[in-house]
């Protein structure tokens, strides 16, 4: 029990920092008007693509076959398979991370804001090229994340039951026995905090946990692609 629940908690954690540069991300794209800063522009839709990937690599790592047959059947497109659309976001990601990639190679004005235009990418090896979903590189990775949110949070909602599920008296315990075995902690520090753990507080900070991360986890403004 006590492996799951810091495991469950570390995921949070994880998810919730994903989701925090997307947002980031997200916000800035949309504030780009000429003439534009091209390196915050690689920079912030470099930040979108490979936290939105990472975030939906993590579920998928926890939950397999099933979460990825629900995320491709959200993200299909009447002219793309879900399945595109992943690799092409995957493989986008996997450019910028692995091989140095510009996403932001070329850009158009749209109602006075600078979009990057999407280009086709290949996966490592080059033997297999995924074309762009829409011209806009934006709207691919908002159609992804629309698509991909409600998904994440229906196969969390077990993660979540588990973490609630468990006694405060067995999560203070918990702590306690980190905390005995944080070797840089001093001794009289280690005595203020096994004193200071007042259950209320941590069931409030425990549920203000989950609450945030459904809080992150409501898809932004924006259509997805038809």
């Amino acid at each position: 029990m006590d492996s799951n629940y810091v495991t469950n908690m570390e995921r949070l954690n994880g998810i919730m920092w994903h989701l925090e540069c997307i947002a980031l991300a997200r916000k800035e794209i949309e504030k780009f008007r000429p003439p534009a800063d091209l390196f915050r522009i690689r920079v912030y839709y470099s930040l979108y693509v490979t936290n939105l990937m990472s975030v939906i690599d993590f579920i998928l790592e926890i939950y397999k076959g099933d979460f990825q047959e629900a995320l491709e059947k959200q993200l299909k497109t009447s002219h793309h398979s879900g399945e595109d659309v992943l690799g092409y976001v995957r493989e986008l990601r996997n450019g910028i991370v692995h091989r140095g990639l510009d996403p932001t190679a070329g850009a158009l004005v749209k109602s006075g804001i600078v979009y990057v235009v999407a280009k086709p990418v290949t996966n490592r090896s080059g033997a297999k090229i995924y074309s762009a979903p829409a011209l806009f590189l934006r709207d691919i990775l908002l159609h992804t994340d629309i698509s991909a949110r409600p998904v994440i949070e229906r196969f969390l909602e077990r993660t979540f039951e588990e973490i609630v599920s468990i006694p405060l008296e067995e999560i203070i315990e918990i702590y306690s026995k980190i905390i005995e075995k944080t070797a840089h902690m001093p001794e009289w520090a280690k005595k203020i905090s096994h004193s200071n753990t007042p259950k209320e507080t941590l069931e409030i900070a425990i549920r203000y946990q989950i609450s945030k991360c459904r809080e992150l986890l409501q898809p932004p403004m924006g259509q997805r692609i038809i």
